[in-house]
């Protein structure tokens, strides 16, 4: 290839300058000259130096012929093309020490004007070619989040969103630590993941969850604090470590980690939405199971008894009720009541509710043969005591109507006091037993002996009755009493009916907790 066919040159400008200076010292016969070319400051830098004092890479000041003569330079041409200087080529005196003739002059500035376009070139297709390698990494960086989007989209649980943002991170900007620290509803922040670093080492200043771009923190090793924010959604921050390479995070890793914190955010929001769901819909199976177990314990029907008038109503507030009741026909005539109420909901509180009901039908039996009420509630308490946790309690409250003997015998066992409401309108409170169930093993109880005369009813309620709110009064002990009064004598639907109807209608923001009423009237012509 002839020197001076530039359009033939790679496209390369400092090649272009180097072949135009080898060029113009082998047709001229000069030992000394230079090539520079425009760099981004403005000015010229010397790609190329023979037999000159001027090193390569020079900045030059102006490149005049002043500037250069003092070191020996004879001739300078600028590398002009379009109106735009793009280099400049200087030469020394001739070996022959003659003067530069007009046509060697003629001669430099054409190939002068051919380099420039070589130049030029050159720098375009080198400008193409850093915008196409900008445009493919824009494009592989698109793809990257684009193929990260789907597999965040297919993460169904925060721990999966937190791993694939570590490793996306770690990966694509080549960092050699991470942390991720989330922050919870309730204001607290915990790591939610770590790579590269123990986690007692992945620390977070308070104050980087109010920035708003990356920011140096290199305490403990780390070059970087990462909001994870997208929109006004801020759930907290990710810490990453010095990049393998050395180099700071520039624009472009910038915008992506910014952009992959916003996918982050998103995919978190959907797997707490999920993980929700996956709670309620748990919580509302245990609520239906425990509702069924629950109904399974409670009397399918009241026993008809000669003598006796039985009504029973349970309305619970919620999917699971505390309350609990049982009516049970003894031989000899008897009846058996008895209410219960469990402080806790859902599983355990219906099984617990379980076991108290097993033992009540387990002792049965023992009363019907003259098996005291007092030690079977004391045996209760400590079966109960025995086989439950430390917060579960149960207050209980029973009775055995005995309508030939004409007698209630009755314990209380921390529960609201039953009440026998007399045909003439007295109401006695059968308040004699002991501690509620589940607290004192060794706790032993009283029994109450009343007589009930025909026309005499026996009222067993929950805490739901006379704690009913209006606002902060409560229907209190008053009202259900004066209540009970005026129903003496009614029938047991009327009584059970009649004064959950009063508690209700007091209660006019609704009843917040169980309703349970349980009555037994002795018939007058019994």
């Amino acid at each position: 290839m002839p020197a001076d066919h530039f359009d033939d040159l790679p496209l390369d400008p400092e090649g272009a300058a180097r072949a135009l200076l080898l060029s113009l010292m082998a047709r001229l016969l000069t030992p000394r000259g230079l090539a520079a070319l425009a760099d981004a400051s403005g000015g010229l830098r010397i790609v190329a130096s023979r037999g000159l004092d001027l090193e390569e890479g020079t900045l030059l000041a102006d490149g005049g012929p002043g500037t250069l003569r003092p070191h020996g330079i004879a001739l300078a041409l600028p590398l002009r093309h379009a109106g735009e200087t793009v280099g400049l080529v200087a030469l020394g005196e001739k070996a022959t020490g003659e003067r530069y003739e007009a046509g060697e002059i003629a001669l430099a500035r054409s190939l002068a004007s051919a380099a420039a376009a070589s130049v030029r070139a050159a720098r375009a297709a080198a400008d193409l070619q850093r915008a196409n390698r900008e445009l493919a990494s824009r494009a592989q960086t698109l793809g990257t989040l684009v193929e990260l989007a789907q597999a965040f989209g297919s993460a169904l649980d925060r721990s999966a969103v937190v791993r694939r943002l570590g490793f996306a991170l770690m990966g694509q900007l080549t960092v050699t630590r991470a942390a991720v620290v989330l922050r919870e509803a309730d204001g607290s922040t915990g790591v939610a993941g770590h790579w590269g670093v123990p986690e007692d080492a992945a620390h977070v200043p308070a104050e980087a969850f109010g920035w708003d771009a990356p920011a140096p923190y290199r305490e403990d090793g780390w070059a970087w604090v990462l909001p994870l924010r997208a929109g006004d959604v801020s759930r907290g921050v990710v810490l990453l470590g010095p990049r393998a390479t050395g180099a700071d995070l520039d624009p472009t890793a910038t915008a992506f980690a910014a952009s992959l914190a916003a996918l982050a955010v998103g995919a978190l929001e959907t797997a707490d939405r999920v993980a929700e769901r996956v709670e309620r819909e748990r919580l509302e199976g245990e609520v239906r199971l425990a509702r069924r177990v629950q109904e399974a314990l409670l009397p399918t029907g009241l026993p008809e008894v000669p003598g006796l008038d039985l009504a029973a109503r349970w309305r619970p507030t919620q999917g699971v009720s505390g309350d609990a009741y049982d009516v049970a026909a003894l031989p000899g005539g008897r009846v058996l009541v008895a209410v219960a109420d469990v402080v806790g909901k859902g599983i355990p509180a219906a099984l617990l509710m379980a076991s108290l009901q097993a033992a009540v039908h387990t002792l049965r039996d023992d009363l019907a043969d003259g098996f005291g009420l007092a030690r079977a509630t004391a045996r209760i308490n400590r079966l109960l005591c025995e086989g439950t946790e430390i917060d579960q309690f149960v207050t209980f409250a029973w009775a055995l109507v005995d309508p030939e003997a004409g007698v209630v015998r009755s314990v209380t066992a921390g529960h609201p006091a039953p009440r026998l409401v007399h045909a003439d309108g007295r109401i006695e409170r059968l308040d004699v037993g002991g501690p509620l169930f589940g607290v004192l093993p060794g706790a032993t109880y009283a029994q109450a002996e009343t007589p009930f005369a025909p026309g005499d009813s026996l009222v067993l309620f929950s805490d739901g009755v006379s704690e009913a709110l209006r606002g902060a009064e409560e229907f209190g002990d008053e009202a259900l009493d004066a209540t009970l009064a005026r129903l003496a004598g009614a029938p047991a639907e009327g009584v059970v009916d009649r004064l959950g109807a009063a508690v209700l209608a007091f209660a006019d923001d609704g009843v917040d907790d169980d309703l349970t009423l349980v009555a037994v009237r002795r018939t007058p012509e019994a």
